[in-house]
């Protein structure tokens, strides 16, 4: 199994998880004599090892990706910077205060067109870095 497989499989047990999480909360509880479609302890017993699965494929990824993990951060730091900057302030003009007794001019540090270009930037790496990633995944085994 390669890391792009392994990466489904624990999308499949997150899933999994989840669904028997909710019977496990659904269901516990129960009027006596009604019929109950999940027996809670046997849930719970499954969750459990769906949770010990999904411990042992997390390690098994987390292993194989010792080669990339650097980009692996990069990504993820990548995401978050152009997260923050699309919410940058790049408002400039006249301003008229609360009291409407002022009117002052506002400039950003950074404008409108240099945060965008950025962005554009950070979008483009975080592409390439994607695309490596990928192509790692698909060639490295588990």
């Amino acid at each position: 199994m390669n890391i792009s497989q392994a990466l489904k499989q624990k999308s499949r047990i997150i899933r999994d998880i989840q669904r028997e999480n909710s019977r496990l909360y659904k269901w516990n509880i129960y009027t006596v004599g009604s019929t109950v479609p999940y027996e809670a302890k046997e849930t719970y017993q499954i969750w459990l090892n769906l949770k010990e699965e999904l411990i042992l494929l997390k390690s098994k990824i987390h292993r194989a990706n010792e080669g990339i993990q650097e980009k692996i951060f990069r990504l993820s730091e990548r995401k978050d910077t152009v997260e923050s900057l699309k919410a940058l302030s790049c408002i400039e003009g006249e301003k008229i205060t609360e009291s409407y007794s002022n009117i002052t001019v506002e400039v950003s540090s950074i404008s409108l067109l240099e945060r965008d270009k950025i962005i554009k930037d950070l979008e483009n790496e975080i592409d390439e870095i994607q695309n490596e990633i990928e192509q790692y995944n698909h060639k490295t085994q588990i």
